[in-house]
């Protein structure tokens, strides 16, 4: 069976993904949550091979704000992952077009910056950034699992550094832009989805697969059965 990979963000870990792997669980279609190490782009990546090398089967690689990074460089040269999807998403080849395409947002207004190197979210602003349209209960939860990454975690590309080509340009890749963004611009998010293969767009904040994680599964479901019906 096709199996459903989740690529957390920045500060977050796999714990976000919960709701929507009960989800699939309940539906029978086998899913993973790794938890990124957050301490370069290049060890995230190696994280999500090594999961993607221990699944026997077709992959849906599914990566959310930062993870979209993650799963870029991760699949690149793969051919186990079925599709991607990049769920309101840093989608970029090189750090000229992330400083070209990022526009501001709240959440850049609210990071702190640690005497160690580390970059955090301020707690006091973190709910509106990330979960404004989530139960208090949730966003309070959320909001004290965040953690720091060490600054410069998302260079696309390293000084120096040889970059292979990002995924998206040989496997087939949908985005998901959610309109009420305070953490990634939507028009942010859709220049990004120019690379995509199929783009759609749903009235959620940065956080869809906590406060809707229906539509999250829904998609994913959908988009797995398609390539296991493919594959048959």
């Amino acid at each position: 069976m096709t199996t459903v990979v989740l690529v957390h963000g920045a500060f977050h870990g796999a714990w976000c993904w919960e709701p929507v792997r009960t989800l699939l669980d309940e539906r029978g279609i086998p899913n993973l949550a790794p938890d990124l190490p957050l301490t370069s782009l290049d060890a995230d990546a190696d994280t999500v091979r090594a999961v993607l090398d221990a699944v026997d089967g077709p992959v849906v690689l599914c990566g959310h704000s930062y993870g979209g990074m993650v799963i870029s460089r991760a699949a690149s040269g793969r051919d186990d992952v079925d599709r991607l999807v990049y769920l309101c998403a840093i989608q970029v080849v090189d750090d000229a077009e992330m400083a070209a395409t990022m526009q501001p947002t709240p959440l850049m207004e609210h990071l702190v910056h640690g005497d160690d190197g580390s970059l955090a979210v301020d707690p006091e602003h973190a709910a509106a950034c990330f979960y404004h349209d989530c139960g208090p209960d949730v966003a309070a939860a959320s909001v004290a699992q965040l953690r720091p990454m060490p600054t410069g975690v998302g260079r696309a590309t390293p000084p120096g550094a040889e970059v292979p080509p990002p995924a998206w340009t040989h496997i087939t890749s949908t985005y998901v832009v959610c309109t009420d963004d305070r953490s990634v611009h939507p028009d942010t998010q859709r220049a990004m989805a120019e690379h995509a293969d199929d783009v759609v767009e749903w009235d959620t904040s940065h956080s869809p697969m906590l406060s809707r994680p229906e539509l999250v599964a829904d998609l994913l479901a959908e988009l797995a059965a398609q390539h296991e019906g493919a594959r048959r």
